[in-house]
């Protein structure tokens, strides 16, 4: 291999190892970025939905510390002549919450006493009356979501606690209507694009969603086009001392739509690097062939060179050498090329020449090594053939040649001298066969 030769390869593998370098870090990159994408989303989405847990036990917290205080109350008046002190009261307390659709006051029978809505009391559910009745005092009743009949079909769900006497018998039990519609009202701004909050309980029942409306994704930068259908990223935070929970989940397509986006920059910039490096390679490979064509070519006829020509021809040498092969060699001669110069032009002598190494060709194999040792001499090396095939194709040679016509308006031809000789043991060199 010549030296241009391992100085192309070497640009070669420059430029493939800056390529793997740069796809494995960009590789790297994205997968980093990826994962650190949807674990920011995954932690975005637990920590809203431990913010509305926490918020909203506060909020029933707050209830429980009103019902105290309401029972309190009620423990010092005589509910039969201070009606009107407890209504106002329960009406005091609800205008300062607006979540608060009514509160009630149920007494041991089931029955509603006090509210604070006007006219006759609407029928309450009187299966979760019954279960909260039921209930040990201090135990919370969550009540499903329900459609309220005094309040034009509005949806609520009850909070409730039973208060009891010494001995264990009910008293009465609070409770407290909570509007689902201006409930979820403080959560408008928490979810992100995409995101879907709700609140449920165990039975399948959804009290309040609240979502974000986002702009349709497009298409090229949806993650389940490029990854396939994406797990939602999701989590899930029981409300303290209740059956509720709080459900956040998030989709991977909006979550990923920044990353893609980056995706797609950095694989459009890895393109345009490769493309650039490619060209680059591509001039440089153009530049070499002909570099190396100049190095190792006759520019007349074409063929090897003689520094070229020696070093194959050594490399058969020492392969014939070490294998016990036959290696034959022949040297070409133009006769009396200087008359044809002189008679003719020197474009018919270079004319004179081509012809010649275009019959060497032609009869040269793809293991045979020809070229041109200078002025009208040219040379071949045989290899895995002996003196007599050798001496049959120098025969052909001489035939061809001869026949072969040069010129146009007064064509002529020439004839070639060929020597011929084959490998023996006790040659040392390739020159000592050719001298020969």
């Amino acid at each position: 291999m010549s030296s241009i030769q391992i100085h192309h390869l070497r640009i070669a593998l420059f430029c493939a190892t800056i390529l793997v370098g740069l796809s494995t870090l960009l590789v790297r990159h994205l997968m980093d970025d990826y994962r650190l994408t949807l674990a920011r989303a995954q932690e975005r989405t637990r920590l809203t939905a431990h913010y509305v847990a926490q918020d909203l036990e506060r909020r029933l917290y707050g209830i429980e510390q009103m019902f105290l205080g309401i029972n309190d109350l009620l423990s010092l008046l005589d509910q039969r002549s201070s009606g009107d002190f407890i209504e106002a009261v329960l009406r005091s307390r609800q205008r300062m919450e607006a979540d608060f659709m009514d509160l009630l006051i149920v007494d041991a029978q089931g029955q509603i006493q006090f509210w604070t809505g006007t006219g006759e009391p609407p029928p309450i559910d009187h299966l979760h009356v019954t279960s909260g009745l039921r209930n040990n005092d201090g135990i919370w009743t969550i009540g499903p979501p329900q459609w309220s009949r005094a309040h034009n079909n509005q949806r609520f769900f009850a909070v409730s606690r039973t208060f009891r006497d010494p001995g264990g018998r009910s008293r009465h039990m609070l409770v407290a209507l909570l509007d689902l519609q201006s409930m979820p009202k403080a959560y408008d701004d928490l979810p992100d694009q995409a995101m879907r909050l709700t609140m449920r309980d165990p039975w399948h029942h959804t009290y309040f969603t609240v979502t974000r409306e986002t702009p349709a994704i497009p298409l090229w930068r949806r993650a389940s086009v490029w990854f396939g259908d994406q797990v939602p990223i999701t989590a899930t935070v029981n409300i303290a001392g209740t059956p509720l929970q709080i459900h956040v989940s998030q989709s991977a397509d909006a979550v990923l739509q920044p990353w893609i986006t980056n995706m797609l920059v950095n694989l459009g910039l890895w393109i345009l690097i490769t493309a650039a490096m490619i060209w680059a390679f591509r001039q440089f490979s153009r530049q070499h062939d002909r570099l190396n064509f100049l190095a190792t070519t006759d520019a007349l006829s074409h063929l090897s060179n003689r520094r070229h020509f020696m070093n194959l021809g050594r490399e058969l040498f020492l392969q014939s050498r070490r294998y016990q092969q036959p290696l034959s060699a022949l040297i070409l001669d133009i006769d009396n090329f200087k008359q044809v110069n002189d008679r003719y032009g020197h474009s018919q002598g270079d004319n004179a020449i081509r012809a010649v190494a275009d019959l060497l060709r032609k009869h040269c194999r793809e293991s045979d090594v020809v070229g041109r040792m200078g002025g009208e001499e040219f040379i071949m090396l045989l290899p895995n053939t002996p003196l007599t095939g050798a001496l049959t194709t120098a025969n052909k040679l001489l035939k061809e040649v001869e026949a072969h016509l040069l010129g146009q308006e007064k064509p002529f031809s020439i004839t070639v001298s060929i020597g011929a000789s084959g490998l023996r043991p006790d040659d040392a060199s390739l020159e000592t066969l050719i001298n020969r």
